[in-house]
């Protein structure tokens, strides 16, 4: 383990091998079952247009391969590092372990957003992920608006979260009681819950060019990341400019979760128990943590898609509600072991 802790680089490949080998098994199983060296070479043939290798294989598995798990997956992956990285970036900001957009309500925001484009404006994908990014920054604003009035500490952060995470899914409840249109009120469920059922390979460059962006605007900074978590004062007497840091940081939040949202609907606790396991793994240093929370987000949430597909074959468990019955228990050991304070204090 003290050799992992120290050379992330080779962590971080053994974890890229092990969410390819994952997302191979993944994609293999369901109600239909595939060979591994079949998927690889479906998937080649249909990435490059061309038929490297010949087909030996049904029309249906291929459509089962590249139509519908194999985007399932890679947007999983995407989603899976994407809220991480938010995790991340909010508990940094926070400087609290216990903060992530689901926690702090910026997903129950964003969902908002999205539910309010679909239902009233019947927004394309475009103006459903303006409409998350609006109201999921909305949502940050007045969070840490009320976690900073008379004081801030991080159980007031953690209860100004709860209420206005309530408030806002009563705002989506309402939207939805109130819609007359049955087959935007369908659709709109979907937010609710969180799905990658719907997944297709249309909206993935989205996924993929706002994480890849949103990583390299943060990632060099994590030397400022390690020194805010460390107070404010310290890191303006080091020379960090703390308001441009922060802004940066709540913009490329906001913006992320809000891409997400628009993609899988809510998928809570992937932001709070990743971090945290990652920090446990390689330690406080932002340079080695948002790599690897980036690969074990990605792998948690293949897995725990795999499980909502296969549990139940006659029917899809909601992705979002076994994140939620994995991550709920977590969050309370985290309160219960007091190590909701970076560096376990």
């Amino acid at each position: 383990m003290k050799r992992c802790i120290k050379n992330y680089k080779s962590l971080s490949l053994l974890l890229f091998i092990v969410l390819i080998l994952i997302s191979t098994f993944s994609i293999t199983i369901g109600s239909v079952s595939l060979k591994n060296l079949d998927v690889w070479k479906i998937i080649i043939n249909k990435f490059f247009d061309y038929n490297f290798f010949n087909v030996t294989w049904e029309e249906s598995s291929e459509i089962i391969v590249w139509t519908l798990r194999a985007p399932r997956i890679v947007t999983a992956i995407l989603a899976g590092a994407s809220l991480s990285l938010v995790g991340i970036l909010m508990q940094a900001l926070t400087k609290n372990p216990l903060a992530s957009p689901y926690i702090l309500g910026i997903s129950s925001g964003a969902s908002t957003g999205a539910v309010l484009v679909i239902l009233i404006f019947s927004g394309s994908y475009i103006f459903v992920s303006i409409g998350a990014f609006i109201l999921g920054t909305l949502t940050a604003f007045l969070v840490f608006y009320f976690a900073n009035s008379n004081g801030f500490s991080s159980t007031k952060l953690v209860l100004v979260g709860a209420a206005i995470s309530a408030i806002f899914s009563g705002l989506t409840s309402l939207i939805i009681a109130i819609t007359p249109n049955e087959r935007a009120l369908r659709s709109a469920l979907f937010w609710m819950s969180g799905s990658l059922a719907g997944s297709t390979w249309e909206y993935i460059p989205f996924l993929f060019i706002s994480l890849i962006v949103a990583f390299i605007l943060v990632y060099p900074k994590y030397d400022e990341l390690n020194i805010l978590v460390t107070g404010d004062e310290n890191a303006i007497s080091l020379g960090v400019d703390v308001k441009k840091i922060r802004f940066l940081i709540m913009i490329t939040s906001t913006f992320l979760t809000g891409i997400v949202v628009a993609n899988t609907g809510i998928i809570g606790f992937v932001g709070l128990v990743i971090p945290h396991i990652t920090r446990g793994i390689v330690g406080g240093n932002h340079k080695k943590v948002i790599p690897i929370a980036i690969f074990l987000g990605a792998i948690f949430l293949v897995l725990t898609d795999t499980l909502t597909r296969t549990l139940m074959p006659s029917q899809e468990i909601p992705i979002g509600v076994i994140t939620s019955l994995l991550g709920a228990p977590f969050f309370l050991s985290m309160l219960r072991g007091k190590s909701y304070r970076f560096g376990g204090e």
